[in-house]
C-alpha cells in the first residue's frame, strides 16, 4: 500500500486494478447512515446527479455522475445496516467494484469506502484511476455528510 492509502493489484495476466479507500465519520446514527447508503431516494441526494437502483443482491440500476458519466450498476451484496457492494461501469468503459461498509465509532456512524478499478494492461493508468475515484468520492461524501448532518440525531 502506498502512503496515500491506495494500492495497485494484479488480478491475473489479463487485468490490472487500482484500489481506492476512504473513511468518513458521519455525524449521525447507524440507522440514518444505513438509510443514506441503501435507500435509492437517499442515494440520489448525494451519490450522483441521478440515481435509480434496485438495492438487493442482483438488483440493477444507473447512476449519473456529476460530470455526466452514466454508470450502470449491478448490486452484488447487501448486509442490513452494515454495508452494500456493487459493480459499476461507465459509458467510458471503466469497470469498478465498490463496497460501502458501516460501523459505529464513538456512538456515530463511520463509512468505509473501497473502490477497485479494473482495466486491461496497457490501457490502464492507476494514478489517473485513483484520482478519478478520489474526486468522485470526495464530492459525494461531502454531500452525504451535509445530507445526514441535517438530520443527525433529530
Amino acid at each position: 500500500m502506498s502512503s496515500d492509502g491506495t494500492t495497485q493489484e494484479h488480478l491475473d495476466d489479463s487485468y490490472e486494478a487500482a484500489r481506492f479507500e476512504q473513511v468518513v465519520d458521519l455525524g449521525t446514527t447507524i440507522d440514518a447512515a444505513w438509510a443514506a447508503v441503501s435507500d435509492p431516494g437517499e442515494l440520489a441526494q448525494w451519490l450522483g446527479t441521478s440515481v435509480e437502483l434496485d438495492v438487493r443482491p442482483g438488483g440493477r440500476g444507473r447512476v449519473v455522475d456529476d460530470d455526466g458519466t452514466v454508470r450502470e450498476v449491478l448490486v452484488t451484496a447487501v448486509d442490513e445496516r452494515q454495508g452494500i457492494a456493487w459493480h459499476w461501469w461507465g459509458d467510458d468503459g471503466e469497470l469498478s467494484s465498490v463496497e460501502l461498509r458501516l460501523d459505529e465509532h464513538e456512538g456515530r456512524a463511520r463509512l468505509h469506502i473501497v473502490e477497485m478499478v479494473v482495466a486491461e494492461p496497457g490501457r490502464f493508468d492507476d494514478r489517473s484511476a485513483v484520482a478519478r475515484c478520489s474526486r468522485r468520492w470526495t464530492a459525494a461524501t461531502s454531500r452525504l455528510w451535509h445530507h445526514v448532518g441535517a438530520t443527525a440525531f433529530a
